[in-house]
């Protein structure tokens, strides 16, 4: 993890010099593998020079829902709901 926080770190620097804001904050990480490769993952945290960050089950980039096998279930679950939910309400006006 040090290895890769190091990376980050090093990101963080060259975003700097071409004036751009590396947001620790909104930072997620997630393990992405197999289901028998997560299994096998103990580090659950990952530490920046200004903030610890911990490693999540599913991440959001740019509206996209991902899970650590990449398989769209949290996406397609979310539309899911979305699509129920929109349907109840059209019928119920």
């Amino acid at each position: 993890m040090q290895q890769l926080a190091s990376c980050i770190v090093q990101i963080c620097d060259w975003m700097a010099s071409n004036r751009l804001k590396f947001n620790e904050e909104k930072t997620q990480v997630i393990w992405l593998g197999t289901r028998q490769q997560l299994a096998k993952v103990t580090v659950d945290m990952l530490t920046l020079p200004h903030v610890t960050v911990q490693c999540s089950l599913t991440v959001r980039n740019l509206g996209v829902t991902l899970d650590g096998q990449l398989s769209m279930s949290p996406q397609s679950a979310g539309h899911a709901s979305t699509s129920f939910n929109s349907s109840g309400q059209s019928g119920s006006h």
